[in-house]
């Protein structure tokens, strides 16, 4: 517990929950307290998450991810997609403590308190997950990593689950296996199949219906012209992050743009035409095609922007 309670730790936390949750931390509630120890107790497991082989690391970009798929299925020809779903109702610290060598119990009792938190769909949740992830599954992550070995599969995990590249399904508890050269299979924010050999990747529809649902509910709001073209340019900057590193999504953005434009040049545009040089347009937005190997620590990297190194720390993951 001596590292969650230094000073520095408690200063660099104070910061990061008022620059994510400023509203919160002026209002003094609840939860900006609840914040500030997870992101307490995150800067104390940063490092630690990051000797987890094979762990998406928080600083690392979804282009990684992509990559590996790419590099398991084109180099490999690994197209059986192996999914383990993490249950965090269930979820304990004490084996992933023990994996990863921490035996100070008084943290680890700490850490096992913040579990009330990880569970639903809140923001709250999402980031105790994101906090905890790296170090609650450490062990069934190398307990699969043993496994992948045994079998020459590859395999990445974060916290809500774990995937296998493999050439063959394999036996495993808990597993579910999709040939992706028959059925495509949903993984993150896109929807992957394997054609010839080679991986296509584009946005998953429920993805897709995400968006559409964030630009409509920004069209009907009360809000003035300039806050709506911020909540839609806020959902396209979002769908971007995903779908600049998916190749076949491309066609998917010039045909989402148009459906954006429509409503936009319509009911925004036309009364705000100065708005224009404002909007986020997917069809000229950057993308993505190289490979991403995520570098191993970004932690101390003094050529890290400070803007870079703040992101590590989103909630919003």
């Amino acid at each position: 517990m001596r590292y969650v309670e230094r000073d520095s730790f408690q200063a660099v936390a104070a910061m990061l929950t008022e620059h994510y949750m400023p509203r919160s931390v002026a209002k003094q509630l609840e939860i900006a307290e609840v914040f500030r120890d997870l992101y307490t107790t995150w800067l104390v497991l940063a490092p630690v998450s990051n000797g987890g082989r094979g762990y998406w690391r928080p600083w690392w970009c979804p282009g990684v991810v992509m990559s590996w798929l790419r590099t398991e299925v084109n180099r490999f020809q690994r197209p059986c997609l192996g999914r383990i779903q993490f249950d965090w109702a269930s979820a304990k610290v004490v084996p992933g403590a023990l994996a990863a060598r921490i035996q100070d119990g008084a943290f680890i009792a700490h850490a096992e308190a913040l579990l009330d938190h990880a569970v639903g769909d809140t923001l709250r949740a999402n980031f105790t997950r994101y906090v905890l992830g790296g170090l609650v599954w450490r062990a069934a992550a190398e307990q699969a990593l043993a496994l992948a070995r045994e079998h020459q599969a590859g395999l990445m995990w974060h916290e809500d689950g774990l995937w296998l590249l493999a050439r063959k399904p394999f036996g495993k508890d808990g597993v579910a296996w999709s040939d992706l050269r028959e059925t495509p299979a949903d993984i993150l924010a896109w929807s992957v199949k394997v054609a010839d050999g080679k991986l296509q990747a584009r946005m998953s529809e429920s993805s897709v219906r995400r968006f559409k649902e964030s630009v409509r509910a920004a069209m009907a709001s009360d809000s003035t012209p300039e806050h709506k073209l911020r909540q839609i340019n806020a959902a396209a900057k979002s769908l971007h992050h995903w779908a600049r590193y998916a190749f076949d999504a491309k066609q998917q953005a010039v045909e989402l743009e148009a459906w954006i434009w429509r409503r936009v040049s319509r009911h925004i545009f036309q009364h705000s035409p100065k708005l224009r040089g404002q909007y986020f347009d997917l069809k000229t937005a950057q993308w993505d095609a190289h490979l991403h190997f995520g570098r191993g620590s970004y932690l101390l990297d003094r050529d890290v922007r400070d803007e870079a190194w703040l992101n590590i720390w989103n909630p919003r993951r």
